[in-house]
């Protein structure tokens, strides 16, 4: 159990990480490391700053372990998606506590794990305990923009040694095995520019999208149901097009999210969407589009019955439910289409990602910190 004075302590972290805004775009995500920095200092731990773009920045540090050989990579990310248009009761960078919880945005996604992974680290030097291998941690820029910093840090050949990942999304305390990993996709339909009063002399490129969406409608992965994930889902979630009132639109465009599971690749996704287009075109004479990738990152999910879950449930002192999960992590980036040991464990509830007047439960942040800090002392990749 933390005493009264580590819990203060721990709270302060968080409350520090939580006021500084790292909202993406634009992120400023150096900002915060270089107040985690201050922190590590503090505690004689030495980290590097790893600057990819201006105010875009990484965080890394190193804990030697008692063997050599495959490294524990811990992640979290620094950025934050808006606090948004919706007002919100607390101010979202007030990291104000109020019956037992502390409001701010990123709270539960997920600086709450940030915090508690780097508090239990902290703790653990305090008390003289090496763990049995050697654990990299690695906070990261832009992962709510398609994993900047986790792509960064790939190129850097930063996994390279890494034996098994523990990322610190939100996971209400659960077990997370796996998740989907995302397809996001921009379909353009190409028309011809005309009149208002004489849209015959014209090809509308909305009514192309109306085609092409009622098409994709139709369409449907031939994938099994996946056990902890289940099926592929596809969701239009932006549509424009056209100039003015009295104008036929010569282009619109909408923007798909793809959520694909386990044994699906781009591939996969491709041979969907050509298939609507196939089928549009066959429709309609007149239609013309085309499509390109925003963001292709894979589903992943750990090596099943691996012994880094029997370490995870024994640590936790408690039941844990195990389950999969819709969103998409860094690990999509970080681990790519290898089999790699995985877990993922945070404080945050996942269903306050995103929300207005975003929480955390203050005693789930603790428990957090003891779940880490055992963890890390007692999980061995061999």
């Amino acid at each position: 159990m933390l005493s009264c004075a580590e819990e203060k302590e721990a709270t302060d972290l968080l409350q520090n990480i939580l006021r500084c805004n790292t909202t993406n775009p634009p992120g400023n995500e150096a900002v915060l490391a270089e107040i985690i920095k201050q922190w590590l200092a503090g505690e004689e731990i030495s980290c590097l700053i790893d600057e990819f773009e201006l105010n875009r920045a990484n965080l890394i540090f190193e804990i030697k372990g008692a063997a050599e050989g495959l490294k524990l990579l811990a992640t979290g990310h620094l950025d934050t998606v808006p606090p948004g248009n919706r007002p919100w009761q607390h101010d979202p960078f007030g990291a104000e506590i109020k019956d037992g919880l502390i409001y701010g945005r990123g709270a539960s996604d997920m600086k709450g794990s940030v915090a508690a992974m780097l508090y239990a680290i902290a703790r653990m030097k305090r008390k003289g305990i090496m763990p049995k291998q050697d654990i990299l941690f690695l906070a990261t820029a832009g992962e709510e923009m398609f994993c900047q910093g986790a792509l960064h840090f790939v190129d850097k050949n930063g996994m390279e040694n890494i034996g098994a990942v523990l990322v610190g999304e939100p996971s209400n305390g659960d077990l997370l095995l796996a998740h989907k990993g995302a397809a996001w996709l921009e379909v353009t339909t190409y028309g011809k520019t005309a009149h208002g009063s004489m849209p015959d002399l014209g090809v509308n490129a909305v009514m192309s999208m109306n085609v092409f969406l009622t098409a994709l409608a139709r369409q449907s992965f031939q994938a099994e149901k996946h056990s902890l994930l289940g099926l592929p889902t596809i969701s239009v979630n932006k549509i424009e097009g056209g100039v003015a009132i009295n104008v036929v639109p010569d282009s619109c465009k909408c923007k798909i999210d793809i959520r694909t599971i386990p044994g699906q690749n781009e591939d996969d996704v491709k041979i969907l969407i050509e298939k609507a287009i196939a089928e549009a075109t066959e429709c309609c004479p007149e239609f013309k589009a085309d499509y390109k990738f925003l963001c292709s990152l894979p589903s992943v999910g750990c090596i099943p019955n691996d012994k880094i879950i029997d370490c995870a449930v024994e640590c936790a002192d408690r039941e844990m439910k195990q389950r999969g999960v819709n969103y998409f992590t860094d690990a999509s980036a970080l681990i790519g289409d290898k089999k790699m040991p995985l877990i993922i464990y945070g404080p945050g509830d996942d269903k306050q990602a995103h929300q207005p007047d975003e929480y955390l439960s203050m005693s789930k942040y603790f428990e957090a910190i003891e779940f880490y800090e055992k963890f890390f002392t007692a999980y061995s990749i061999k």
